[in-house]
């Protein structure tokens, strides 16, 4: 267990898992994680590092949630930057990683282990469900939902064919017409090497006319939020993992998409509109014309939407979903399984129809 910062030589061994891990979470690796410590909820986590004779196997940042002032339990790290909690493992090693990992985690202050939106389905959830079962373990579900994805295998015309009903593509043309006759329509991607601080800007601008801006839940709300994405949005343009896409008419943007990619997987960081244009739908023909680029022209293997379960836009033209996961794990003590034993079955009276619990199986 390490704390932050990390030396030059641990900082580069993270740069390079980040790289390469089995399942990529931008939101864990190093400039993930010093964006979301601006945050104020984000505190300073502690790294987990899991190493063997050769060198780091896996990374996970941690922390001990306290109730005044008692250490409750151990979770991995948690604020509202963070759409993915998947520990970053090279792959192969995810079932070694656990087999260290949980009982160092069991070692720290606390009394159970939370391990929050996981993929259901990635080879580190899976390694984590076998060791359980091997050594006895137990887990429990406290939350699943499916998240809009975009994966690799048809073209964008093929998507739109398949997953969009005809009435409504016929709609999107309809307003791609009435917004050229406003100007000149245009979808632009940031060049790698342009200044993107403008961009950026102009990405905040328009998140701050629509709901956001008015519940004041926008990036730009707080000096705090406003640096967190700035800071995470700039070192992905550094390392050649932004992609930026925006939409103007007559010179004017009016709707801005900015993805964060790790080889052929992207995660959708943000997206804003001018709620004047609203009426065009411009967040909708945006993402309609980012099929193209994702499918055709990157091809990319996954797209994550990084969004709320039940989205009313993404929902609709991205049929496939990520089976996202959160559980609690007992540590290996009587003490532990008791109380996570309890606390399973007062969720199940209070919520059985939404999360049952699930003890020693995959979910």
């Amino acid at each position: 267990m390490i704390d932050l910062p990390l030396t030059a030589d641990d900082r580069a061994a993270w740069d390079s898992l980040a790289a390469t891990a089995g399942t990529a979470n931008p939101f864990y690796d190093p400039a993930g994680v010093a964006a979301g410590m601006l945050l104020p909820e984000g505190g300073r986590p502690r790294l987990l590092l899991v190493r063997d004779g050769s060198g780091l196997l896996g990374a996970l940042p941690i922390t001990v949630q306290r109730r005044r002032g008692v250490a409750m339990y151990v979770e991995n790290w948690d604020q509202r930057l963070r759409a993915l909690g998947e520990p970053l493992i090279y792959d192969g090693a995810e079932e070694e990683f656990w087999r260290v990992a949980l009982p160092a985690l069991a070692g720290l202050p606390g009394h159970w282990l939370r391990l929050s939106a996981l993929d259901a389905e990635s080879a580190s959830t899976r390694a984590l469900f076998t060791v359980l079962k091997q050594t006895g373990g137990a887990h429990y579900v406290t939350r699943r939902y499916g998240r809009a994805v975009l994966h690799h295998g048809l073209s964008s015309e093929e998507h739109a064919a398949q997953h969009v009903r005809g009435k409504v593509l016929k709609e999107h043309r309809r307003l791609r017409a009435r917004l050229a006759d406003r100007g000149e329509l245009r979808f632009d991607r940031l060049a790698p090497d342009a200044d993107s601080e403008p961009w950026i800007d102009e990405l905040f601008r328009l998140e701050e006319t629509g709901w956001k801006g008015r519940e004041g839940v926008a990036a730009s709300a707080d000096a705090a939020t406003e640096a967190c994405f700035r800071h995470l949005i700039l070192a992905a343009q550094r390392a050649d993992n932004l992609d930026f896409h925006r939409m103007s008419v007559g010179g004017q943007p009016i709707a801005m998409l900015a993805n964060l990619e790790h080889g052929r997987e992207a995660f959708q960081l943000k997206i804003a509109y001018d709620e004047a244009w609203a009426s065009f739908s411009p967040g909708v023909l945006l993402e309609m014309a980012y099929l193209a680029y994702a499918l055709d022209e990157r091809g990319l293997a996954r797209v994550d939407s990084c969004a709320r379960a039940g989205h009313p836009m993404i929902d609709r033209i991205w049929p496939d979903r990520r089976q996202i996961v959160s559980l609690v794990v007992p540590h290996d003590r009587w003490s532990s399984r008791l109380l996570c034993r309890t606390q399973a079955a007062w969720r199940a009276r209070r919520k059985p129809a939404l999360n049952p619990a699930v003890e020693g199986s995959p979910a």
